[in-house]
């Protein structure tokens, strides 16, 4: 394992430990150097990572301080189930199948013209820390995916496409809006009328350009966020 992956581990775990609390100040460059023996270069780039993934921001002339963690860092920018992401940032999450469904693709993603496009429905909910803090609407298109029986709770649409049925993703485009909760966000998530949704509508293409899935996932507001690494050139 690289010396920067170990570095970003162990300050992520010291983190979700309570070592480093919210806006509590990592150690300096400088100290990561002498207690890891490393170049400034390879701490620099631990803690980047850590910066990536929403768990600290670095203040000019100040240092780096830990982003409050009861909002749940999740980049748009990926192409990947949410079992994926999970794994990758190391969440405590499990997943609920609500239903598996016969179903159209609702209107609100605008596909194709008025004629109903058949689709399997599939509900269901995401747990982070044993809380309920997204819903996932799935629509597989019946034309690329006839039918879906079933689904373990443990593996991913993404994995079924590509594992079992030997389709290849090539990439997605996205959404994304802020709206009311519904009667049904409000009750499977026990939110307040006050709490809003974070929607984020995504279509995904196989790499023949067939679209394969249409999703509308809905998260909390309130325990939502989306860090994104832009550069200029």
């Amino acid at each position: 394992m690289n010396k920067y992956q170990i570095i970003h581990d162990e300050l992520l775990k010291e983190i979700n430990d309570g070592k480093y609390p919210n806006n509590a100040m990592l150690p300096s460059d400088f100290a990561l150097m002498n207690r890891y023996h490393v170049a400034r270069e390879t701490s620099r780039k631990a803690v980047a990572m850590l910066v990536d993934e929403g768990y600290v921001m670095r203040i000019k002339g100040r240092g780096t301080f830990v982003i409050n963690q009861n909002r749940y860092s999740f980049p748009i920018s990926h192409v990947e189930s949410y079992r994926e992401l999970a794994a990758r940032l190391k969440l405590n999450e499990r997943t609920q199948l609500l239903t598996i469904t016969d179903s159209e693709v609702p209107s609100v993603f605008e596909y194709g013209d008025d004629t109903p496009v058949p689709a399997t429905a599939v509900v269901r909910i995401r747990y982070l820390d044993n809380e309920p803090v997204i819903i996932d609407h799935d629509y597989v298109l019946k034309d690329v995916v006839p039918e879906i029986k079933k689904l373990s709770q443990s593996v991913s649409l993404f994995e079924l496409f590509e594992q079992q049925l030997g389709l290849v993703i090539s990439y997605a485009k996205k959404t994304i809006t802020v709206e009311p909760a519904n009667a049904t966000d409000r009750q499977l998530m026990g939110l307040a009328e006050s709490i809003p949704i974070v929607v984020i509508r995504s279509e995904t293409f196989l790499n023949d350009g067939r679209i394969i899935s249409f999703t509308e996932s809905r998260h909390r507001a309130d325990r939502f966020k989306s860090v994104e690494f832009s550069r200029r050139h």
